[in-house]
């Protein structure tokens, strides 16, 4: 019996290592989406500005009207428009 206690012992370190690092990557994963998310609704605004001539008023319309996904389920945006011809501050949180 106690020639497997080393084995044993092996196998469930090798399996917290495990563990642990696929929590971090899930983790990184989340956070990359965030920031990739912040990126492509600062993008379809530029865009927005530049083919009608004014920001959006919502990111609802971006989503609407220029191809923006959002998982609310991970993400919050919160999007504060002062006026049509000033860049909106957007802001990217995870849930």
């Amino acid at each position: 019996m106690k020639q497997y206690i080393v084995p044993i012992l092996g196998f469930i370190c090798v399996i917290i290592i495990f563990l642990f690092a696929f929590n971090e990557i899930s983790n990184k994963s989340v956070e990359e989406g965030a920031l990739t998310l912040d990126r492509a609704i600062h993008r379809a605004a530029v865009q927005c500005y530049a083919i009608e001539g004014r920001y959006p008023s919502s990111v609802e319309y971006l989503v609407d009207n220029y191809g923006i996904q959002i998982d609310g389920e991970k993400y919050v945006v919160f999007y504060e428009g002062f006026a049509s011809n000033l860049m909106p501050d957007i802001t990217v949180s995870l849930r």
